[in-house]
């Protein structure tokens, strides 16, 4: 079962809370993605460059 946290009794800080939790998904997931595309491309790259050459 979830619990629900209230962190006020008014309707629009409740709004402004998801508003906020709903922005700093979508900019974790945004940096999680960039990391992931970095990394990768970090290993890949060396690999890219060897095959061209052979």
């Amino acid at each position: 079962m979830e619990e629900h946290v209230i962190l006020s009794e008014r309707l629009e800080d409740q709004l402004k809370a998801v508003e906020w939790a709903k922005a700093e998904q979508k900019r974790l997931l945004k940096e999680k993605g960039e990391r992931i595309s970095k990394e990768f491309m970090e290993k890949m790259t060396p690999f890219i460059l060897n095959q061209q050459k052979g």
